[in-house]
């Protein structure tokens, strides 16, 4: 195999990661939200709850940890170059502009939370890690993984909050700095403190992927990482199950006026960002969105299985993507045009539950549930045909990178 051979992997595969992705974001906001809802039907109940199961917390991570790839992917050129700073401000300048954007679309109507603004922060603390030797990238992700946790969990503790910042727009941006800016590094739904972390290990994976391809061992490393995804991931649920299955030996008790199998049913699900507790017990469970270190080794080693899978069976040889397959891909490649227009979206559909609209009796299915789901995805899908056809990116995508190359000329 010559090395121009080796060199040539289109990375289809991340860009099939991304659409999972995406795709898992909108069922959780779609259709696992259907699970709370006692009016609907059994089997959207049930349908809702295999939602959360399937995404809760992972179709983030996974965003997140491509978000990673991605930033290594465009700054390849310029690093190449040895333009470390063009690669950086490139970085910065997309970081910039997701939160601008996040900032507009937080003011939609949503039952969601804008992750951008988060996201955009989380980026513009990566990019002094672009260059960064990998030895550097990886420390610093552990420590952010095993620390991050308690001591997200202990500051919420001294400030007595739960939550805070919500969706970030210009106007609780202007109401509500100092609050907002604290959400979007620590007391937030997706914390910098955690995300940082994520984008870390994503961009030790896109190293890796590089790497490999050049040696021309590209199939070896993404199997070698899919198997190591599998198995933290593994050890991670096993683990958790442990730790809510034996609380007491910790000596947690269920607060009064709850059983303890509420309460640990309680300690598994969705949190809002940090753990329940700065304490040890509270970092063993991997509950959706905590951050803990359990839940994060977790969501990393799905994410590392998807990406190494789907990689392996997509970019180990040097072939275009099949019809069909690249509707899939060019829908992933522009994760970003199809979150927003998701927003929108979901933003008229709940329009009238807004404006006050009685629907005690039950939400209709095209606001949320399986029915809103497919609605949606058939969307993305016609989106994913048109760029597919035209051979064109995501215009957000496009907009935004050239904006990044425009004033940095990478």
């Amino acid at each position: 195999m010559t090395r121009s051979t080796r060199s040539s992997a289109r990375y289809i595969g991340i860009d099939l990661a991304r659409f999972l992705a995406v795709a898992g974001m909108m069922a959780n906001h779609l259709v696992a939200i259907v699970a709370m809802n006692p009016t609907a039907s059994e089997f959207d109940q049930r349908a809702g709850e295999i939602a959360t199961t399937v995404t809760s917390g992972i179709a983030a991570a996974l965003f997140a940890v491509l978000g990673g790839v991605s930033a290594v992917f465009a700054s390849k050129r310029a690093l190449t170059a040895g333009r470390t700073g063009a690669a950086t401000v490139s970085i910065v300048l997309r970081g910039l502009i997701l939160i601008v954007l996040g900032l507009a679309l937080g003011a939609l109507e949503v039952p969601i939370i804008v992750v951008l603004v988060y996201y955009g922060v989380a980026l513009i603390l990566v990019s002094v890690f672009i260059a960064a030797r990998t030895w550097l990238v990886a420390l610093s992700a552990a420590v952010l993984w095993i620390a991050g946790g308690p001591l997200n969990a202990l500051a919420r503790q001294a400030l007595e909050v739960v939550e805070e910042a919500g969706s970030p727009s210009f106007e609780s941006f202007a109401a509500e700095p100092l609050e907002t800016l604290r959400g979007l590094l620590l007391t937030g739904a997706y914390p910098a403190i955690t995300w940082v972390a994520y984008l870390l290990v994503g961009i030790l994976i896109a190293r890796a992927l590089l790497a490999a391809n050049e040696r021309g061992r590209l199939s070896r490393t993404t199997l070698g990482l899919a198997g190591l995804g599998i198995a933290l991931a593994v050890l991670a649920t096993l683990a958790s199950n442990w730790t809510l299955a034996n609380l007491a030996r910790f000596g947690v008790a269920a607060p009064d006026g709850l059983d303890m199998a509420t309460f640990t049913k309680f300690l598994g699900m969705q949190q809002f960002g940090a753990p329940t507790s700065p304490e040890l017990w509270a970092q063993l469970v991997a509950a959706p969105h905590s951050g803990s270190p359990m839940e994060m080794l977790r969501t990393v080693g799905i994410a590392l299985a998807v990406i190494g899978l789907l990689v392996t069976l997509f970019d180990s040889r040097d072939a275009a993507p099949g019809p069909v397959t690249d509707v899939f891909r060019s829908a992933g490649a522009a994760p970003l045009t199809i979150y927003a227009l998701h927003l929108i979206a979901t933003s008229f559909a709940y329009a009238p539950v807004y404006a006050g609209v009685d629907y005690s009796a039950g939400i209709p299915w095209w606001i949320a549930g399986l029915g809103a789901f497919g609605i949606q995805l058939a969307g993305v899908l016609i989106i994913g045909v048109i760029l597919s056809v035209t051979k064109r990116r995501g215009p957000l995508e496009a907009i935004t990178s050239g904006i990044a190359k425009g004033l940095t000329r990478t």
